[in-house]
């Protein structure tokens, strides 16, 4: 373990050596063959990242993944070592509040975690803590260039410098709007620190992300609610976007990344016909002009630099065409911000599922619209959602304009059916919203109790770990439905599982997943240890209470 391990044990190397002192007359080890075992629940507001493919068909998940932590609370945000390693395990990343801090709604810890991965566009997420006796749990989707989601396509193209030349990303099934960049002849193209760098051509890469199909809008960077937006006149703010398309734009030249030009390229980006113009509250035309917006992957900040013309082509299709006179992600968006609230409601479920349900096997839709509108822009998936009978859904949105209107649906993984929804209500005026479900009948639950320990490799000391404990089932039909998250205080956790499935069963701790596969049963549970980062452990069923007792343990080294 880092630094912070050493203060942990500082009281108990004391005593030692006072002890020792006490001892050392008559040559004797009272701690001999004697291991120590310490309690490390000592952060706040645990947080769990899940990076995953923005394509839900996806086999294989994000690797080689690079992470760094930027904002105004990037100082009171470690490792769940306490140190400033951000170590991603394999497609997690879990994170810990300084324990001294005490953010609230109105003065909360906000930061940003900006993410690149081979293959993959960067982006990032901006997180905001207001409570931190609660647990966090994130997804933050990343677009695969060479296999786009849905409504999402690349295009890679070398351009040349001398002549100018446009590439077209061109239309697909699932997105019928096209997009193209064109560059001046002449343009010579700048690196990050404002120098020319001498080339005749470019490798350029497009990729456009449409507004009619939501597998693309969830891989939006940051979420549709920013909190880090600078205005045109020099203000930041946080508030809603309404997005009328977005693309991606990275280029490169003479093998260095290109940041800037001396002549401004064109971007032209096909609109949606289905397309709302919420300040008219009527389909997008032509001649309505819309902001363009400019976005920081490494800091996670949005910045107000136009507006983009809607025109009409010759085959009769609109298109918002503005100028960049840099790369980044480029979104062509209305946006809300003042006045504004952060709401903070539940959802009051009425179920016909009276018993424990597996979370993860159900989520939610969050859509929103502009005061007195009726159009709703759909903003983000929670991907869990606790359907039991008389469960609350605590939601704390990001800052919303008062007078907002806002509807959510839940769905079932199983078949992604709806199986409920709210009526409309303003976010900034609510409290508890009420729900009906009416869900599929789910498989048998078990509620798991875990005992935890991690030992040490290098000394007798045994931790217990408070850290995120992860089941993965192989059969769910996505992502989402696969990963059931809890953490664990001082080795301590409960979940819900489904009886008869294998689950890879594990805990994350110091950059590592250590794991092993279980099934579980009424009968019997057997953990069989992986290979590398295994854990071990016995299992025993309780018939009184109806619940699994898991009892594992895992070898670290990292306790320095």
């Amino acid at each position: 373990m880092k630094a912070n391990f050493t203060s942990i044990f500082r009281p108990i190397i004391y005593i030692f050596l006072g002890l020792s002192l006490v001892f050392a007359c008559q040559k004797i080890n009272p701690f001999e063959d004697v291991e120590l075992t310490v309690n490390t629940d000592i952060y706040q507001a645990p947080i769990i990242i899940h990076f995953l493919d923005a394509n839900v068909d996806a086999t294989k998940l994000p690797e080689n993944i690079t992470v760094s932590i930027s904002g105004t609370g990037k100082n009171l945000i470690f490792d769940d070592l306490g140190g400033k390693d951000y170590a991603v395990a394999g497609n997690v990343l879990s994170l810990v509040l300084d324990k001294d801090v005490k953010p609230t709604e109105t003065n909360p810890v906000e930061f940003t975690v900006s993410v690149t991965a081979p293959g993959y566009v960067s982006t990032s997420q901006t997180i905001s803590i207001t409570d931190p006796t609660k647990s966090l749990e994130f997804t933050v989707p990343l677009t695969n260039v060479a296999a786009t989601p849905e409504g999402t396509a690349a295009k890679t193209e070398t351009l040349s410098l001398t002549t100018g030349q446009t590439l077209t990303v061109p239309a697909t099934a699932d997105k019928p709007e096209v997009a193209t960049i064109t560059i001046a002849p002449g343009t010579q193209v700048k690196d990050e620190t404002g120098n020319v760098i001498s080339s005749n051509t470019v490798n350029a890469q497009v990729v456009q992300y449409g507004t009619g199909n939501e597998e693309s809008l969830n891989s939006f960077p940051g979420s549709f609610t920013p909190e880090n937006v600078t205005l045109q006149t020099g203000s930041s703010t946080a508030g809603t976007f309404v997005s009328a398309g977005f693309v991606a734009i990275d280029m490169e030249a003479s093998g260095k990344k290109v940041k800037s030009f001396t002549k401004p390229i064109d971007v032209n980006v096909g609109i949606n016909t289905e397309l709302f113009n919420p300040e008219t509250d009527q389909k997008v035309k032509e001649g309505d002009q819309i902001p363009t917006w400019s976005f920081e992957s490494s800091t996670g900040e949005w910045k107000e630099e136009g507006v983009a013309t809607v025109v009409k082509g010759s085959d009769g299709k609109l298109s918002a065409t503005f100028k960049a006179s840099h790369l980044s992600y480029w979104n062509i968006d209305w946006f809300y911000y003042l006045p504004r609230c952060r709401p903070s409601f539940v959802l009051k479920v009425t179920s016909n599922l009276l018993t424990n349900v597996v979370y993860s096997n159900y989520y939610a839709k969050v859509y929103w619209a502009p005061a007195n509108s009726n159009n709703f822009q759909y903003v983000y998936q929670a991907y869990g959602f606790n359907a039991k009978n008389g469960e609350l859904n605590q939601y704390v949105g990001l800052y919303t304009p008062n007078g907002s209107r806002v509807r959510i649906d839940v769905y079932a993984y199983s078949n992604n059916a709806k199986i409920g929804t709210t009526g409309i209500f303003n976010p900034c005026a609510n409290n508890q919203i009420p729900i009906t479900i009416n869900a599929p009948t789910p498989p048998t639950p078990i509620i798991v109790d875990v005992d935890f320990t991690a030992k040490c490799q290098n000394k007798s000391v045994n931790i217990k770990p408070s850290a995120w404990v992860s089941l993965y089932d192989p059969t769910g039909r996505t992502y989402y439905e696969r990963y059931i998250d809890g953490y664990m205080r001082s080795g301590k956790a409960t979940i819900v599982v489904y009886e008869g499935r294998e689950y890879t069963f594990g805990a994350y701790y110091g950059g590592k997943y250590y794991s092993g596969k279980v099934t579980f049963s009424k009968t019997s549970s057997k953990i069989i240890t992986s290979t590398g980062t295994g854990i071990t452990g016995t299992t025993s069923y309780n018939a009184a209470t109806g619940r699994v007792q898991v009892v594992a343990s895992y070898v670290t080294n990292d306790c320095k």
